[in-house]
């Protein structure tokens, strides 16, 4: 009896080890797999320092792309540019792992400068009382399902893939919020159209959007972007529209394939209402890129606090919301 049991713990050890390696080979395989996905990351958040507020660089665009002045001068005779710069990234991941269905929680944290410039608008010298830089930090989190799938090719018969993926979600203080955000389609008479795509704050946490039926848009057509937010305050206006938030659409691949479209709350350029909490405007889709017929970007949704970007010695209020999209050609 005593060499049965010793058998019998022995063996209870080599099954556990067993198992315990299959999942980490499991883990491996699944982090490759997300490593390797060419629109569930963060890379694009950054622009490597300051830039206007509406920018494009490294995308393909027919050299159509044009900044309006109106989104960077301000009454007093000035102009801002800011962005930021990320010195540190750090990427945890937690898998729950089913038998042919495996949930990951990633969790990025991420550490980094913010640089605001200041511009005097007749002789384009940098104000430097009103320019600075201060550190910040931002967390994302997002849910990644995996799925397994008959493939004969595998030794075991089978793969795992990436099937959805929720929006990626980011904040840092507690001062603002996106409520939701809504695209439309632009008319003939360059009026807002149908709805497209709609996301709510309700729930966004766990919406899984498919791998496959991801938003996508024409290059080069125009689409108009509604953002709602909420500012709890005190806020702080840069002009008379006393709108208290900046709202920014970031999109691309990589700092230097990306691009910022800033949309307004002045009750103009299609934007009905002014200072209503929702910052609309014009963006026009990008091409997927020389040579290429269809192709994955990411979009980084962002509402930033006015009254505490502009104090360097104060906090660093922004909601972020990250949406993969593709792009075809027509």
């Amino acid at each position: 009896m005593k060499k049965l049991f010793w058998f019998s713990i022995s063996f209870l050890i080599l099954m556990n080890s067993c198992e315990d390696k299959n999942l980490t080979d499991l883990e491996t395989r699944l982090i490759s797999l997300l490593d390797s996905d060419d629109i569930s990351g963060v890379d694009g958040f950054e622009t490597n320092g300051d830039a206007e507020l509406d920018f494009e660089t490294g995308l393909e665009t027919q050299g159509a792309y044009k900044i309006l002045s109106d989104t960077l001068v301000y009454e007093n005779g000035y102009k801002i540019r800011f962005g930021r710069q990320i010195t540190d990234k750090n990427r945890t991941i937690e898998f729950d792992i089913g038998s042919d269905t495996t949930i990951a929680l990633v969790t990025y944290n991420i550490n980094g400068v913010l640089n605001v410039k200041s511009f005097d608008t007749t002789d384009n010298i940098q104000i430097d009382s009103m320019s600075f830089s201060k550190d910040f930090s931002t967390t994302f989190v997002r849910k990644v399902r995996f799925v397994q799938i008959d493939n004969p090719n595998e030794p075991d018969g089978s793969e795992w893939e990436i099937n959805a993926l929720t929006p990626l979600i980011g904040v840092s203080g507690d001062k603002v919020t996106i409520s939701s955000i809504s695209i439309y389609e632009v008319t003939d008479a360059m009026e807002k159209g149908a709805l497209l795509h709609q996301f709510n704050a309700n729930g966004i946490e766990n919406l899984f959007i498919n791998r496959e039926s991801l938003p996508v848009f024409n290059a080069y057509s125009p689409y108009v972007i509604e953002v709602s937010v909420n500012n709890v305050g005190p806020e702080l206006s840069i002009d008379t529209t006393n709108v208290g938030e900046w709202v920014f659409k970031n999109y691309g691949r990589r700092f230097n394939v990306r691009g910022r479209k800033h949309l307004n709350d002045k009750g103009v350029i299609l934007d009905s209402i002014l200072n209503d909490n929702i910052h609309s405007g014009v963006w026009r889709a990008h091409g997927p890129g020389i040579g290429l017929q269809r192709r994955g970007f990411r979009s980084f949704f962002e509402t930033v606090d006015l009254a505490t970007i502009f104090v360097e010695d104060d906090g660093y209020n922004t909601s972020i919301w990250s949406i993969p999209y593709k792009i075809q050609r027509p």
